[in-house]
């Protein structure tokens, strides 16, 4: 049987600058023996990829067909599943079918210095970001860069997430900050009611909930906050290790609200500030 040596950790770290925002983002990634001495290249199909693991950075993009499609974003192909998908900028918790997806303005694939940008737009709230991806050592590093702070009406709800496939993880156990518990099989989290003035209007008038004419929403609140998070610990082949320094690191359900939800880690960018984020190695 195939030894695995390397668990997988996601570090969010927040550096508190003036006018700068860093957002540590790191990973390790469970690979094989024979893979763990070999780096992230970025091959002639504008992924990078090493024996157990390729990272997509926008190779498929949000389309607006379904706005709440698995297949886009940063993705992890995890010893030959797709585990992990929608790294991008996000403004809810759990995406939902008809809520804002950011638009790839442009994509660069540079080969001389191994790396991968794209720069993502909402044009409701003139809102840029910059995704800069490079390998580093054994993983890789997340730039995410904003031109300017934070919209004060994204401030709270402008954030990174990464989204865990359910299929992978539910009935597995995961820690949080050394605190023992289980991915539901179903969703079982706690939500609230919050007024619609409250919540980000969806594409072109569209709802996704019908509040019979009582003007609220349903919002789904974490299953656990931490800062030291630890998935699927008894699985080689699927464990993730994410850590936060200074900032939470959120847990949601995306399937309180949407039956194809997935499990998605979250880390809300700071208001006011610019910010570099993510670093995975």
């Amino acid at each position: 049987m195939r030894k695995l040596n390397n668990i997988s950790t996601v570090l969010f770290h927040f550096k508190r600058t003036l006018w700068k925002q860093v957002l540590l983002f790191i990973c390790f990634f469970s690979l094989s023996n024979s893979s763990f001495s070999q780096n992230l290249v970025l091959n002639e199909k504008e992924y990078f990829e090493t024996p157990g693991l390729n990272v997509w950075v926008f190779n498929n993009e949000y389309n607006g067909m379904f706005f709440d499609e698995k297949t886009a974003g940063i993705e992890f192909i995890h010893h030959g599943v797709r585990t992990v998908t929608g790294g991008a900028i996000r403004l809810q918790n759990t995406p939902e079918q008809w809520d804002l997806i950011p638009k790839m303005t442009s994509r660069k694939v540079d080969k001389a210095k191994n790396t991968i940008e794209v720069t993502l737009r909402y044009e409701e709230f003139n809102f840029d970001s910059k995704i800069i991806v490079t390998p580093k050592e054994k993983g890789f590093v997340i730039n995410i860069l904003l031109d300017k702070p934070v919209p004060k009406e994204l401030e709270g709800r402008a954030g990174f997430n990464m989204e865990f496939i359910p299929a992978s993880y539910f009935e597995s156990n995961y820690l949080v900050d050394g605190k023992a518990e289980t991915f539901p099989r179903y969703p079982a989290s706690n939500t609230e009611i919050r007024a619609l003035a409250e919540k980000i209007p969806q594409f072109a008038g569209h709802t996704t909930f019908d509040d019979r004419g009582r003007n609220e929403f349903i919002a789904t609140l974490p299953l656990e906050t931490g800062k030291n998070f630890i998935f699927a610990p008894e699985n080689p082949e699927r464990t993730v290790k994410i850590q936060s320094e200074d900032q939470d690191v959120l847990l949601f359900d995306g399937r309180n609200l949407g039956q194809n939800g997935w499990f998605i880690a979250r880390s809300i960018l700071l208001s006011g500030l610019l910010c570099t984020c993510a670093e995975v190695r």
